[in-house]
């Protein structure tokens, strides 16, 4: 049985980004996978269209605050290519941003995920310290296949935060394009709200994607530091949603 063609790779990154896109030239030649570089969406240079889809009050009561124009612009950079996924017809895509590096097992890996029945998206790399170096069995999650090169598919009963490298088939983006179809939370957070969006969190460990902390962020990310503390009208819808989410998250997971 021949082994199953790797599935097209995306590369979102912003036209003016020179230096990265010759980092993602690099990167990838050397794990030899060839990419489709797609320009970012540029937070700087919304359209009316864009801005029509952001839910002010929804992102004040699930995020705690208003996303910035960068945030807005990832979120749709990724939700571009998810149409595009399914206009050009692709059963699954490779999805990166461009401030990673590759492990070389990548290529390996992606052909076995896609011999794996279940999963609708596989995040590769995670931002949230829990998931990555876990301590505990619910951040580690229960290995479900066995994977080249010493490496597992996890599924977790958690959020991972992150969105610069994943796996994702046609239904998980359909089912993404359809829950955010009114923006209100960054890309990661979005996919992460399984109780919600349908998506099984699955993961690959060892991560075989991490990010560039030298590369400052280009298209998405909110700086560290204190934020803007909230009326406190809006503070108490906020802890309403948050308990509301937490209550939903549970009796999700009791019933999977």
């Amino acid at each position: 049985m021949s082994a199953p063609a790797l599935p097209p790779v995306f590369v979102i990154n912003l036209a003016r980004d020179t230096v990265r896109r010759a980092h993602m030239d690099a990167v990838l030649a050397r794990v030899g996978l060839s990419a489709t570089f797609v320009p970012a969406v540029d937070g700087r240079s919304l359209q009316a269209a864009d801005r029509a889809r952001y839910d002010p009050a929804r992102a004040l009561r699930v995020y705690g605050k208003p996303m910035l124009d960068a945030e807005l612009g990832c979120y749709l950079s990724h939700d571009r290519l998810w149409q595009r996924l399914l206009d050009e017809g692709h059963a699954a895509a490779l999805i990166l941003e461009d401030d990673i590096e590759i492990d070389p097992t990548l290529p390996g890996v992606l052909a076995d995920l896609l011999a794996c029945p279940d999963w609708l998206v596989v995040r590769l790399h995670t931002m949230r310290g829990r998931v990555l170096t876990p301590r505990r069995a619910a951040f580690r999650g229960r290995e479900v296949a066995v994977l080249r090169d010493g490496a597992g598919l996890f599924r977790l009963r958690t959020h991972t935060l992150g969105a610069a490298a994943y796996l994702i088939r046609a239904e998980g983006a359909r089912r993404l394009l359809d829950y955010g179809r009114r923006i209100a939370l960054p890309i990661d957070q979005t996919m992460d709200r399984f109780w919600e969006n349908g998506i099984v969190p699955y993961v690959v460990r060892p991560f075989p994607v991490r990010q560039r902390a030298e590369f400052a962020s280009s298209i998405g990310a909110r700086a560290a530091g204190p934020q803007d503390e909230l009326p406190l009208g809006a503070l108490l819808r906020r802890r309403l949603q948050r308990a509301g989410d937490g209550l939903r998250k549970r009796l999700h997971l009791l019933a999977s």
